[in-house]
């Protein structure tokens, strides 16, 4: 009787036991040395029991486990003032738009470059401190975006582009916005204090000023040479008072409350930065705005019992 030895499965034998229908053995994704009858619950890659973590169903591969992690957050690169490095400067631009703008809608109306007295937009938006007195408060801001001639407004579209797109980087948009805004409202808080109480005034040159004033600050809290600034703010404060019919006070009031701010914005301490910036442009405006009120109540009885204008209300009526 012929004896034959029993029969094993059907197929190939291979170094790690019987392989079936002829396909090779099932191993670990990252690491194809060792032989694995498991797989991920999650997306079915092959595994070793190194490789697999218990999961609320089966189990799941390393690459599963590391896509459900949360990711880690990166540090952002900011500059001194809190800003995200590499951000575009729109808000100077924006600046610049809109003086643009206006001036071309008072040139338009007044269809002049130069005698504006025609334009309803240019006389309702004037600063003059006994109108302001009367009840037009929105002169303070309006005036700051009002111009005198072609010159006049190409000189300070020239200043707020070189030194606005440099300080907008640093200091970010919305500190950048609220120093301009600040330093205009601190010229025209100079102007309502100093100037003649039916004097006018018109421009962008507080908001300037000021924007020099913080220029000045961050620079030498980069530790950078300040002699070039300082020049140039040196040349315009003496043009200031040189040159008759430019308005000193707009000028002061700006350079004093733009380098108050902008120090505030630079010198904040890193870990409550937010809170000393927002605290001292609060505490800033809250001041300009005082100062403004009391000069429009100083003014009050002038205004009311000396002049007859049609065009100023008094408050409250005489």
């Amino acid at each position: 009787m012929t004896m034959y030895p029993p029969q094993g499965p059907s197929g190939p034998t291979g170094p790690y036991g019987p392989q079936t229908g002829g396909m090779p053995p099932m191993v670990c994704t990252w690491h194809p040395d060792r032989p694995t009858n498991l797989r991920c619950s999650r997306c079915g890659r092959p595994a070793c029991p190194s490789c697999l973590t218990p999961a609320s169903v089966g189990f799941h591969c390393r690459a599963c486990v590391a896509e459900s992690r949360p990711a880690a957050r990166v540090a952002v690169a900011r500059t001194i003032a809190g800003a995200k490095h590499g951000a575009q400067p729109r808000i100077t631009y924006a600046l610049i738009g809109l003086n643009v703008l206006v001036f071309l809608a008072v040139a338009a109306q007044a269809g002049s470059l130069s005698d504006f007295r025609g334009s309803s937009i240019f006389n309702g938006s004037l600063l003059v401190p006994m109108l302001v007195a009367g009840g037009e408060w929105w002169r303070v801001v309006s005036s700051g975006f009002l111009h005198l001639s072609v010159t006049h407004i190409v000189l300070n579209m020239l200043a707020l582009y070189f030194i606005g797109l440099g300080l907008e980087r640093v200091l970010g948009a919305w500190r950048y916005l609220a120093l301009y805004l600040l330093s205009l409202l601190g010229g025209s808080a100079s102007i309502m204090l100093f100037a003649g109480v039916t004097s006018s005034a018109a421009g962008a040159s507080g908001a300037i000023f000021g924007l020099m004033g913080a220029l000045l600050v961050t620079l030498k809290r980069l530790k950078l040479d300040l002699r070039q600034a300082g020049i140039i703010i040196a040349i315009n404060v003496i043009a200031t008072f040189a040159i008759p019919g430019i308005s000193w006070q707009a000028h002061v009031g700006g350079l004093v409350v733009g380098t108050l701010v902008g120090a505030a914005m630079v010198y904040a301490p890193a870990a409550s930065r937010t809170n000393w910036q927002i605290g001292t442009c609060v505490v800033v405006f809250v001041a300009l705005a005082a100062v403004i009120v009391a000069k429009d109540l100083s003014l009050g009885h002038w205004v009311c019992f000396n002049t007859t204008r049609p065009d100023v209300s008094c408050i409250p009526p005489s």
